[in-house]
């Protein structure tokens, strides 16, 4: 309700995603450009949505209790040293769950797609699971990095098709996770663009 009176927020394509039926587990893959962007997900989609958030926001007590009673998980904010955490969205993932990563890692500052880092390369290719690119339009203009506030502005969110990612890119100097990376996220660049067009 908050989102559809602020923001006239709507969504497209939802049905792509796959349902708990589907052994298969799915991680959403979406551009990041404010705080608004991981609710999004969350309202638009009728299956649970599993978030990653860094470490230290569960130790604010408000914060903290909200992110784990809607199924947060933590990660360390060096991410690539948290073993644990990694193994265990594995394990998630081949038992069918759903998980939000942002393939940027972080925020815009400018609304422009960053460079992915390769965390959600490794977590797809290790855990075969389904990748659902997400285009979400209009959360930048709504509430940007270092806003005070919040504007009213449309907000839409479109999913795509689901797809598994290559295994190998031909360049062999570029990280193989770092190329999974770049795959989705020319995924998410295409939906933009279609939009465009």
């Amino acid at each position: 309700m908050v989102y559809r009176l602020l923001f006239r927020f709507r969504t497209f394509g939802s049905d792509k995603v796959p349902q708990k039926k589907d052994p298969r587990g799915v991680i959403l893959a979406p551009n990041h450009a404010s705080y608004l962007d991981p609710p999004l997900l969350g309202v638009s989609l009728k299956r649970r949505v599993t978030f990653l958030a860094k470490q230290y926001l569960f130790e604010h007590g408000f914060v903290g209790w909200v992110l784990r009673n809607i199924g947060t998980y933590p990660i360390k904010s060096e991410s690539t040293n948290d073993f644990k955490s990694i193994r265990d969205l594995i394990r998630l993932l081949k038992q069918g769950a759903c998980v939000a990563v942002f393939p940027e890692g972080t925020r815009s500052e400018d609304g422009n797609f960053r460079e992915p880092e390769g965390g959600i390369g490794f977590l797809a290719v290790k855990s075969g699971a389904w990748v659902v690119p997400v285009y979400i339009k209009g959360s930048y203009e709504a509430f940007p990095k270092g806003a005070k506030k919040v504007r009213s502005r449309p907000i839409e969110v479109h999913y795509g098709e689901p797809f598994l990612p290559a295994e190998k890119g031909k360049d062999s100097s570029v990280d193989h996770y770092i190329f999974v990376g770049r795959q989705i996220m020319a995924k998410i660049k295409e939906i933009k663009e279609s939009l465009q067009a």
